[in-house]
């Protein structure tokens, strides 16, 4: 095979990856026996009280039931399904829902110390809480700290897996309460990958197993949370100190100094990079890269007799006439001025 070849054949692999993330089967529980498998008439008077009387007594404490509120038809039934499979302390569900109205956290209730995340494959979830929205529509993911009370709308015919974790064993950022992502950006669609493999071989796994691929779940859902947002005011000034200790340090042993290779040194991706610098109302990260590289140049014209080619390739100006202009526009005069 040539290297064309297998370049190309990556290229398909991963395509193909990203487009069976919400279309490829999710083997959770047993498909023949879901723990809930409800049907309510809308038209029935007790139709709340109904719903939440059966779905307890098939489900039991396995799968808490949370308050919801039927919409009121004339005909037609309400239909809920869920296939549940617990993965040490944390569970996934396979969850399918007409349209139902509820609410969901808060103290004391339901799953109220855990991050839940919603994985719609059809239909839609919506949830509210103190004045923030946020929605999962097919091909989106959700995830929510449930600490919070939160209200939610499910519509007719949606399908969703639910990942639910201990809220200990996550950092989620403060003052967010809900991060939403697409089910094929890459670090979603590895974590739902991962997923997918350990229900299906979670049966026969071993105890080592079954905990590396439970800290395996936990750090691949940080790193999609990293991915997705930056951390509060603890966080992003602390990484754009580091950042900028990072670039000051290599001002001149490296020409080549970019994003990539100052986000990997600090093991963050570039998108957060570029966000810490936002949040921190700087330049850009090259912005500040040249703007630093400026302050040296005028430095040593001051100080050395270095001619200004010179210091244009010491700082690595493409040649001088570039470093000229950036020096006039940063300065408000040319190089030589101050000599």
């Amino acid at each position: 095979m040539s290297l064309a070849e297998a370049v190309a054949r990556g290229r398909s692999s991963l395509v193909r990856m990203r487009t069976e993330v919400s279309g490829s089967p999710w083997r959770i529980g047993n498909p023949s026996a879901p723990l809930v498998d409800v049907t309510v008439p809308y038209a029935n008077e007790n139709r709340n009280s109904v719903l939440l009387k059966e779905w307890r007594r098939q489900a039991g404490e396995s799968v808490p039931a949370p308050p919801m509120r039927l919409p009121r038809h004339s005909e037609g039934t309400y239909r809920a399904r869920i296939w549940k499979q617990n993965l040490l302390d944390l569970f996934l569900e396979d969850q399918y829902s007409d349209a139902v109205a509820g609410g969901t956290g808060g103290p004391d209730g339901h799953l109220e110390d855990r991050i839940v995340t919603s994985v719609t494959l059809s239909g839609e979830w919506r949830f509210a809480t103190k004045g923030q929205r946020a929605m999962a529509a097919a091909g989106m993911l959700c995830a929510r700290r449930n600490e919070d009370l939160w209200d939610f709308e499910v519509a007719r015919g949606t399908r969703a897996i639910t990942l639910v974790l201990p809220a200990s064993e996550i950092r989620f950022p403060a003052n967010t309460r809900a991060v939403t992502a697409e089910q094929g950006a890459p670090a979603a669609a590895l974590l739902l990958a991962h997923l997918r493999l350990w229900a299906e071989l979670a049966d026969g796994l071993g105890a080592a197993a079954a905990g590396a691929a439970r800290n395996a779940t936990l750090e691949l859902f940080r790193g999609l949370m990293n991915d997705q947002v930056i951390d509060d005011a603890e966080f992003a000034p602390a990484l754009l100190r580091a950042a900028m200790d990072h670039i000051e340090a290599r001002l001149l042993a490296d020409p080549d100094l970019a994003p990539k290779t100052i986000a990997a040194a600090l093991n963050v991706s570039v998108r957060t990079l570029y966000r810490a610098f936002g949040q921190g109302g700087t330049s850009s990260v090259m912005g500040y890269v040249r703007e630093r590289r400026l302050e040296r140049a005028r430095a040593e014209l001051l100080s050395t007799r270095l001619t200004v080619s010179e210091i244009a390739a010491r700082w690595h100006f493409a040649d001088s006439s570039h470093f000229v202009k950036a020096y006039k526009k940063r300065f408000a005069e040319t190089p030589t001025a101050g000599r």
